[in-house]
């Protein structure tokens, strides 16, 4: 890593040199810009360094491609990568690897981009009358493993930041999404209804699918632009929703006769927990006037992109939050999903700093999900970096766009944009990797991503539709997920390279428990033959010198040792593998139950050559040099 220059931008196109000045602290090296101009910077783009790194063989970018989300890009020209590029991992041509971490401090924002001058990393704070930068710039690390690197330099990030940022280990992951769930949106949308609740409700009993908790998301409060509209096209109802403003808290009389209250109730009947989904912005065009909700908050509202929205400070975005979740825990809700969040630049322009308004939105959500709901949040809309670097204590936060049914591109789109934001806010939060269709084509390439995810597992099945062979090997029988202990994150072996023009396969890899698993996908653009490796080597932290290899597809069973490399093909973008690597001590490994992918995690304890399990079934067990399937209590 080479830094050529650093430089201030003012509004008037003129060009002032800054300084720039390094930390290095446990193998990451933090980089700081200093400098006054004598006119205010560029809000939208007030600094600049270049930097250079030698010997690229290939790089992947995470890049902010929407105004919600990211998404992985590969190349070998730097001169190529993206604009609002939020973290860089390159490979070197000696196979080792440089990770560098844009930041977000309290007042700028920094990301990246390539030109044919090398890599710079632009700073900018969204608001004018700034003179001068003294802020961190990134943080950079060099080694033999970018899943390590991405690590260390989100800690030391959060550290030299000074905020009250949580790393992830040190964060209250709630009970209630150890259990399996539902979301209302993709079965009833816009139009979602107590009878419509009630029946799903009663569908999961009648197919004994455990689920335990759902979420009513969006619209369930009163929104009267919706009482004459209609629509016969998704797009259309987008262009309702995105039009339409919140008039009140209650529940729509229409949908919920009896009010949100007696519907959260009914549903409790079936369900454990019933969580409630809202906007940042109360609705998706914010606050209507002339409404007594209105005249309630107006003194927290601003007008901004042709609504009234909340103003981005703690004490007013707490005001409102307080009053609308304060009124959902009186109906009966345990948790909330709190959407579209990477707004500050749309609706929060010249009206503070970036980093300052973050700071103020994401508190005053974290600690009115803690006051509310014991910090039952999931977040969502939310991948831009200064929504990531500002989310003090929550635990969850959604990594892709929304699903789309029947789609094996967008499976291809979702398991990149997911896997790569996994590293990125993997070392400070627990990553969500959205809703999905059981009875999808994709339905069980979905649930295999979800079972190695590390995070929440909860469909969107339609009414009627939800397929219980596909959920049951996620779960315990009584809804409990047989979840990973980190977010899952690609192998080394497939950064710097596109999956879907390499003709090799894409491998996510977790933990599960003292096992490691291995999901392996062929996302070749032209669904052709793909051969590559897959090796105990791959799954980062796993401990043993040799493992019993079960892989779930097939069924197919054979041993390796720590170094050992085996070769395998995926036929087309229908063939897929899930694979458990479980230590072998004393030529004995529990496996498993058979049916369950995450097999490890369905064992209870064991000691030498004894084990119970959490349940009954069918378990496999290395055992003096052969695989053997014990019944347990069958």
């Amino acid at each position: 890593m080479e830094i050529i220059s650093a430089k201030l931008l003012t509004q008037d196109k003129k060009e002032y040199p800054a300084l720039t000045f390094s930390k290095c602290e446990n193998d990451t090296v933090a980089v700081y810009v200093e400098g006054k101009a004598p006119h205010p910077l560029d809000s939208e783009h007030g600094a600049d360094v270049l930097i250079k790194i030698k010997d690229v063989e290939g790089y992947t970018a995470l890049v902010r491609n929407t105004q919600y989300w990211c998404e992985p890009a590969f190349s070998q020209d730097v001169s190529q990568m993206p604009d609002e590029t939020q973290m860089l991992v390159v490979k070197h041509k000696d196979t080792t690897f440089t990770v560098v971490l844009p930041v977000v401090s309290e007042k700028y924002r920094c990301v990246l981009y390539g030109d044919e001058d090398g890599i710079h990393l632009k700073m900018f704070t969204w608001c004018d009358g700034i003179d001068e930068c003294n802020a961190l710039s990134f943080v950079y690390a060099h080694g033999d493993n970018p899943q390590k690197l991405a690590q260390l330099c989100f800690l030391r990030a959060i550290k030299e930041l000074g905020t009250d940022v949580l790393p992830r280990e040190q964060r209250e992951y709630p009970e209630l999404f150890e259990y399996l769930g539902w979301c209302s949106w993709d079965a009833l949308q816009i139009r979602v209804s107590e009878d419509g609740l009630l029946e799903k409700c009663k569908e999961f009993k009648e197919k004994n699918i455990p689920v335990k908790w759902a979420i009513i998301d969006d619209m369930w409060a009163t929104v009267p632009k919706f009482y004459e509209q209609t629509y016969s096209t998704r797009q259309e109802m987008f262009e309702l929703m995105h039009s339409s403003a919140l008039a009140d808290f209650q529940a729509e009389p229409r949908r919920f006769p009896k009010g949100l209250k007696h519907t959260i109730e009914k549903m409790k009947e079936y369900l454990s927990w019933v969580g409630m989904w809202h906007p940042t912005t109360g609705y998706w065009y914010g606050i209507k006037p002339d409404t007594p909700l209105f005249e309630r908050f107006k003194d927290n509202l601003l007008f901004s992109n042709g609504r009234y929205v909340i103003k981005p400070t703690y004490e007013d975005y707490s005001e409102f939050l307080s009053a609308f979740h304060s009124f959902l825990k009186e109906c009966g809700a345990d948790f909330i999903k709190v959407d579209n969040q990477s707004i500050t630049r749309i609706f929060y322009k010249q009206q503070g700093t970036v980093g300052e308004i973050a700071r103020n939105i994401h508190k005053a959500i974290d600690e009115s999900a803690k006051k509310y709901f014991d910090n039952r949040l999931i977040n969502c809309m939310g991948c831009a970096s200064d929504n990531v670097f500002n989310r003090p204590k929550s635990p969850i936060s959604r990594c892709s766009n929304d699903f789309q049914p029947e789609s094996k591109q967008w499976f291809t789109h979702h398991i990149l944009q997911c896997s790569y934001m996994c590293l990125m806010q993997g070392p400070v939060i627990y990553s969500d990797w959205d809703m999905w269709w059981t009875n999808d084509a994709q339905g069980v390439k979905n649930s295999v991503i979800r079972a190695i995810s590390g995070g929440p597992v909860y469909i969107s099945d339609e009414i009627g539709k939800s397929v219980r062979e596909v959920i049951m090997p996620l779960v315990l029988n009584d809804g409990r997920i047989l979840r990973c202990q980190n977010p899952a994150t690609p192998t080394i072996d497939c950064f710097a390279s596109d999956p879907r023009v390499n003709k090799k396969p894409f491998k996510l890899q977790n933990l599960s428990g003292k096992s490691g698993a291995l999901a392996v996908f062929n996302l070749d653009l032209n669904e052709e033959k793909i051969t590559g490796t897959i090796s105990p080597k791959d799954i980062i932290n796993l401990e043993g010198e040799k493992f019993a290899v079960y892989e779930h597809i097939s069924g197919e069973t054979f041993t390796m040792k720590k170094d050992e490399v085996k070769t395998i093909s995926l036929e087309n973008a229908d063939d897929f593998k899930l694979y458990t690597f479980t230590p072998i001590i004393d030529e004995f490994a529990v496996v498993g139950l058979k049916d369950k992918f995450m097999s490890p995690l369905s064992v209870k304890w064991q000691n030498e050559r004894e084990y119970e399990l959490f349940e009954d079934g069918i378990c496999i067990v290395y055992k003096d040099g052969q695989f053997i399937q014990e019944k347990k209590g069958l």
